[in-house]
């Protein structure tokens, strides 16, 4: 029975939540769940903030290795990150208890995630590490399932759109065919609701598929 656990730091705490700095419009979100070696979140978007002084500042931290420009729309920069396992704090306390991370955001005054752990036993491992290590979480919600949503594989009919649109466009390609913006102008939203789709739409999928456990 696998187990979902809401939870929130404070920014301060993470090193990408540091390098947002003070400004209260600045946010951070992820854009992938499909896990890594070296982290469970190696793309994320920064929002309303100058994409060089964000850089500027992340670079610092000895969690961070390198960061790479992937994509830019308005108000917008996607980045992908080579992570420091051991100093990455809680992406990689997630990683050590074989965690899914289903949500992640940051502002300048707090990082909020969602994550699935295959079980109990699982999540415990989780917060026991935390704890040892002075990690400030505060727990909002735990919740269990046994059975995955029926149809479409719990897709909504905006993700299903989101997702197709992206893959028929070339969006998962490598290099992409397509960028965010393309598919934005396509479906008539801004790009930010589409990072939102596909981002919710793929830890649907994966939940689905099975795949929400992996080596540490």
């Amino acid at each position: 029975m696998s187990t979902v656990i809401e939870f929130t730091v404070p920014a301060s705490s993470c090193a990408l939540g540091r390098s947002l700095g003070n400004d209260p419009a600045a946010l951070l979100e992820l854009d992938r769940v499909v896990p890594t070696d070296d982290t469970v979140m190696p793309f994320f978007w920064v929002w309303n903030l100058d994409p060089e002084v964000f850089a500027a500042a992340a670079e610092t931290e000895a969690a961070i290795e390198k960061l790479t420009v992937v994509d830019r729309v308005e108000e917008g920069t996607l980045f992908a990150a080579r992570w420091n396992r051991e100093s990455a704090g809680t992406l990689f306390a997630i990683v050590r208890s074989e965690g899914t991370l289903l949500e992640a955001r940051a502002t300048c005054e707090e990082w909020y995630f969602e994550v699935r752990f295959a079980d109990r036993a699982a999540t415990a491992e989780f917060r026991t590490f935390c704890r040892e290590r002075d990690v400030p979480l505060v727990l909002h919600r735990l919740s269990t399932s046994c059975s995955p949503e029926p149809e479409r594989y719990g897709l909504t009919a905006e993700q299903r759109e989101a997702l197709a649109v992206a893959y028929r466009r070339g969006y998962f390609e490598e290099p992409r065919g397509a960028t965010l913006g393309d598919i934005a102008e396509e479906l008539g939203i801004s790009a930010r609701a589409v990072a939102g789709r596909l981002r919710r739409g793929q830890a649907t999928l994966l939940e689905h598929a099975g795949l929400t456990a992996f080596p540490a």
